[in-house]
């Protein structure tokens, strides 16, 4: 989802783009870009976290294999709030403060070691550990099940930070055109969406499932709003359902 809604959101800002998928990767080994963006890797969660060596091959052996077969001036790395141990407020997820390893999941582990693998072998990198995102082919999540009717596997006072796939490809653009490197950003609209009158905003009715888990996703976004305007986690919501 993420991958093919940069392609066509960057290619019509400034970008000629040039989109890698299991189709034509062997082909364009040894290919030099100016910047590469990796948005790919295992985004499932919960099955990461009962596939612990698939996803470790998706998510982390797939970033060392980019580094490998292709060059480029600039790395660009998609991670995920999953890296922090404690995600639920912004006070505990700060870019520069350190992460206990022994508290975070296999998911957010991996997507930790492809962040290290991307500093330790790039010259000029950005990490952008992005919220969840909603884009053209959403397949997943909460919102992806009220629209299809489907129960949800949150409790209903969970909250959410989101960000759309439009709003991912602008930041890029923003960061590349003033040419910051070497930098680590949060990247999820400011505060989150309640799932506590879900049903209300969205005008479709929702049901929860029994025995499932709270889920609170709050990251820190301060070191990106002091160059970037980020919307709300409910503005980029709503965005989201406009544009379906």
């Amino acid at each position: 989802m993420v991958g093919s809604d940069l392609v066509r959101y960057l290619s019509v800002l400034r970008y000629r783009v040039t989109g890698i998928n299991r189709d034509n990767y062997s082909n364009l080994i040894g290919s030099t870009f100016d910047c590469i963006v990796n948005a790919n890797g295992n985004s499932k969660r919960f099955w990461a976290n009962k596939h612990v060596l698939e996803d470790f091959t998706r998510s982390t052996i797939s970033v060392y294999k980019t580094i490998v077969d292709f060059t480029c001036k600039i790395y660009i790395y998609i991670s995920s709030s999953d890296v922090y141990e404690n995600h639920k407020s912004s006070k505990f997820t700060l870019e520069n403060q350190s992460i206990n390893l022994d508290n975070v999941s296999a998911y957010g582990l991996h997507k930790y070691l492809s962040e290290c693998i991307v500093r330790n072998h790039s010259e000029h990198y950005l990490i952008l550990r992005s919220s969840m995102i909603l884009g053209k082919k959403l397949k997943k999540g909460p919102i992806y099940d009220i629209l299809h009717k489907h129960p949800l596997y949150i409790t209903r006072d969970s909250k959410l930070q989101m960000i759309t796939t439009k709003e991912v490809a602008q930041i890029i653009d923003f960061l590349l055109r003033n040419k910051i490197s070497r930098e680590i950003f949060n990247m999820g609209g400011k505060g989150t969406v309640s799932f506590k009158n879900i049903d209300v905003r969205m005008q479709i009715p929702v049901t929860f499932m029994n025995k499932v888990e709270k889920q609170e996703y709050e990251m820190s976004v301060a070191k990106l709003v002091k160059i970037y305007p980020l919307e709300t986690s409910t503005n980029y919501l709503v965005e989201f359902l406009n544009n379906l």
